[in-house]
């Protein structure tokens, strides 16, 4: 039987228990644990029957283990430095329920769920959450940190920058670029390009905040 690469979740919130879902039915990836960096008493008991480390002291699985990120949020950044600082590297997981292309690439630390669609030649950065049921078009290029949530449909020949967060059912016609930073409401359709740092929302979707960062 084939060993299995051990991991480490970073966050011990909502998410988490969904990426450990995650992990556990993909092959060749098993969960030793979690790790939290924010509050140091949630490392004082288990979760979902595994231990949560402090994140100070996860330098010593460093040799062994590889790390995932189960924080929903674009502003997951923080963590993820935190832990490749003492000495973690990043899988990509690609649940078996999901369908990416030979042709494409998906950068480290990236997750696609079940039902997760990415066409011929697109590029997925690093930590990108792809949720459930997403689909990614055809040469769209998706940035670093970016969260595409359940259902969002991004169409071929778009560019979503860095830390954009694109929420449930959103819809973005081909050819389109999402902004860095940019919020794409539940529903919303873009039908042209969207600038950084600024929520849209609605049928075609406008904006209607600007001087955000994600979410």
């Amino acid at each position: 039987m084939e060993s299995e690469q051990p991991l480490l979740v970073l966050g011990t919130h909502t998410f988490a228990p969904e990426v450990l879902d995650l992990v556990s039915e993909t092959p060749g990836f098993r969960v030793d644990g979690f790790v939290e960096n924010l509050d140091r008493t949630r490392a004082e008991d288990d979760l979902e029957g595994l231990p949560v480390h402090w994140i100070d002291d996860v330098d010593r699985f460093a040799a062994t283990h590889r790390a995932v990120c189960a924080l929903g949020t674009t502003k997951r950044r923080r963590i993820i430095e935190e832990a490749a600082a003492r000495g973690l590297g990043f899988a990509a997981i690609v649940h078996p329920a999901a369908r990416v292309s030979s042709r494409s690439e998906l950068g480290e630390g990236t997750l696609a769920s079940a039902g997760v669609v990415v066409a011929a030649n697109a590029r997925i950065g690093r930590h990108v959450i792809l949720n459930r049921g997403a689909l990614v078009g055809h040469d769209t290029v998706i940035g670093d940190y970016v969260k595409v949530g359940p259902g969002a449909n991004v169409a071929g020949l778009c560019r979503v920058e860095d830390g954009a967060y694109l929420a449930i059912g959103a819809v973005v016609v081909d050819r389109v670029s999402i902004g860095a930073g940019a919020l794409v409401a539940a529903g919303a359709v873009v039908t042209k390009d969207v600038p950084p740092h600024v929520q849209v929302m609605g049928v075609p979707a406008r904006v209607v905040k600007e001087g955000i960062d994600g979410r």
